[in-house]
């Protein structure tokens, strides 16, 4: 050990709280990252400590710490924004605003992890995971068969089996949703194959349980009842609050269906005292998730807010000690609960406008991210269809991008990005919609009287990026994008539709030489 440098010993001694994870004891884990943290400087150990460190205290439920620690490696990343431990850093970000239940906050820091370029397969597998759990939570419906394609793919490639049953798990609710029962079928029986080889419980239960609301709707009650009992025969049951839920309520309904409501009623009843139990344990935790952002905001505010909560806990505490009645004692609870949530109210307003700015903008060139754009387009979709307006949709992606990347460098290629994307907000109408849709390609959407409008504003951006002057970056390189445009009055309002017919016209664009705009007709199609 003496002969290492005081960052290889300081490296050696997060290795060594690393490898202490293994053995179970999270709080001695957490007090060696702790320690670590006080003596080192070194940025890349300091980032990749704090990110290990976020997952355990978010593991162990000690939000307050968590939540400073956050702070600190949100300010670290944006001081070293070229850290090599970057992808486990904002995946870290990711799980623990995804354990509080922010999933559009979650949803941002896993875009920003697959944003990088120098990601590798273990990390693009825990990010894909995250964002397609994120989406889960936000809406099913902004999902297709092939998020889950590629996802399963990358997490393949990476061969964590965990990973690829969650994915599997959340493709079959999917598929249920949508009516596609068979299907649905299929997947859970491939999956319990590869479950049931390294026996995760959490996911064996939960795939029993699909297993029997899916031979439910099927109309196959024996064999609900059969997988729903399954669950029931799991020792470790109680700890799965919410698969027990499910599993009451599919033996209800089985009961039902078989007039036995004697033990239908017993179900219900079953079901009803989970979810009860389930909502004051959930309450708790979002109660002690708001006093520790609480406690950090008065912390790092400076303010008196700190003082003021613990002057109501010492009148909590007195009127305890005076063994008031019962119905006071209830009104004061009421009362401090109330003053508790109005103040977070207040705070969450502004900590929400900044996580919703974070969750819309793409990080690297401050326009709409994917999802934002996709979200907003369809809404102005909707908006046109019930007027009986018109919308373009403009596809732009720049030519021969990788060979700027390649000979000038990643940091040219964003310069590149940054004033192709300023270029095509400042060329387009005020109203319009500009959105980044991964790596070089980006996309304008905006209401027009017919599609000869879009077919103008796209060569108006065409020829805006074909007069940046690229010497600001440090090099003399020419800068051109292809586009496509498509209009809903060939391709109709549905936005799948309307992003095919741009697609195909941009893909014309590239076949024909580059560098100019082609619009949507039928005959492509053909």
């Amino acid at each position: 050990m003496s002969a290492l440098s005081s960052d290889e010993r300081e490296y050696y001694q997060y290795l060594s709280a690393y490898f202490l994870t293994f053995d179970g004891d999270l709080d001695a884990v957490i007090t060696e990252y702790s320690a670590l943290l006080e003596i080192t400087k070194n940025a890349d150990i300091r980032i990749r400590t704090l990110s290990s460190l976020i997952n355990l205290l978010g593991a162990k439920k000690q939000w307050q710490e968590g939540f400073y620690r956050v702070e600190e490696l949100l300010a670290l990343l944006q001081k070293y924004p070229e850290s090599t431990y970057r992808p486990a850093a904002y995946i870290a970000l990711a799980l623990i605003y995804k354990q509080i239940n922010q999933p559009e906050t979650a949803l941002h820091f896993a875009e920003r992890a697959l944003s990088l370029e120098d990601i590798d397969l273990f990390h693009k597998c825990l990010s894909m995971e995250v964002k397609l759990d994120s989406i889960v939570s936000l809406d099913y419906k902004q999902l297709v068969l092939s998020d889950f394609t590629e996802t399963d793919a990358v997490c393949n490639a990476a061969d964590l089996d965990y990973e690829l049953v969650n994915i599997a798990i959340w493709k079959i609710k999917w598929l249920k949703q949508q009516a596609r029962y068979q299907e649905a079928l299929n997947v859970v029986e491939l999956t319990l194959v590869q479950t049931e080889k390294f026996r995760q419980d959490s996911q064996l239960i939960d795939l029993y349980n699909e297993y029997a609301s899916l031979y439910l709707a099927l109309k196959q009650y024996d064999k609900a009842q059969q997988y729903a009992e399954l669950v029931a025969g799991f020792d470790n049951i109680d700890s799965f609050v919410g698969d027990k839920i499910k599993m009451y309520d599919v033996l209800r309904q089985i009961a039902e269906v078989k007039q036995d409501f004697n033990q239908a009623y017993y179900y219900l009843n079953e079901k009803l005292a989970l979810e009860k139990s389930m909502f004051e344990s959930k309450l708790a935790n979002e109660m002690a998730i708001q006093k520790a952002w609480f406690e950090v905001d008065a912390k790092q505010s400076q303010i008196e807010l700190l003082d003021k909560q613990n002057d109501l806990l010492k009148t909590e505490s007195q009127l305890t000690t005076e063994q008031l009645e019962n119905s006071l004692l209830a009104l004061s609870l009421v009362s401090l609960l109330l003053a508790t949530l109005l103040f977070w109210s207040f705070r969450s307003r502004k900590v929400q406008a900044k996580l919703r700015y974070y969750a819309h903008t793409d990080g690297l060139t401050k326009i709409a991210n994917r999802g934002f754009f996709t979200e907003s387009v369809e809404s102005l979709l909707s908006q046109a269809q019930k007027n009986n307006n018109a919308v373009s949709l403009i596809l732009l992606d720049l030519d021969h991008f990788k060979n700027i990347n390649d000979t000038y460098g990643h940091q040219v290629g964003d310069w590149a990005l940054i004033q192709v994307a300023a270029t095509i907000r400042d060329s387009v109408t005020e109203n319009a919609i500009v959105g980044r849709l991964g790596g070089e390609e980006f996309g304008v959407a905006l209401m027009v009287q017919d599609s000869s409008v879009g077919l103008r504003i796209a060569e108006e951006c065409r020829q805006a990026i074909d007069n940046i002057d690229t010497n600001k970056s440090g090099y003399n390189f020419k800068l051109t994008v292809s586009a496509g445009v498509g209009c809903s009055s060939h391709a109709g309002y549905k936005l799948d539709n309307l992003y095919a017919a741009a697609d195909l016209a941009l893909y014309q664009s590239k076949q024909y030489g580059r560098n100019r705009v082609y619009e949507y007709s039928a005959s492509m199609a053909s």
